[in-house]
């Protein structure tokens, strides 16, 4: 059976002023939806959550690792920013810390 979540927040501030000038943009340049903006969003910054904690040993069980990365790259391929999170992820798995080079 399919896990499912409903995910619900609030936005203040400076990042609810990115949420709405990203909307904007989403909303001008294509026909996405709310809902799918809003799952874009998540599934990329757990795309790049997940792969920062699996890289730099954050997830200490090796099964449960490969379980993760297997699943990261099934969603991951569909993702328009999934050759960003390779990038990401050989920048921290080779030992790399901090910001991810882009150009390299």
């Amino acid at each position: 059976m399919d896990k499912q979540f409903r995910v619900e927040t609030l936005l203040d501030g400076d990042l609810a002023e990115l949420y709405e000038a990203v909307l904007a943009e989403f909303e001008g340049a294509s026909g996405m939806s709310l809902s799918e903006v809003n799952r874009a969003l998540l599934q990329t910054g757990m795309l790049f959550h997940l792969t920062m904690m699996t890289s730099m040993g954050v997830v200490k069980d090796e099964a449960r690792r490969e379980s993760l990365d297997g699943l990261a790259q099934r969603i991951g391929k569909d993702n328009l920013l999934w050759e960003i999170v390779e990038l990401a992820r050989k920048h921290w798995g080779g030992g790399g810390t901090g910001a991810v080079d882009l150009q390299a």
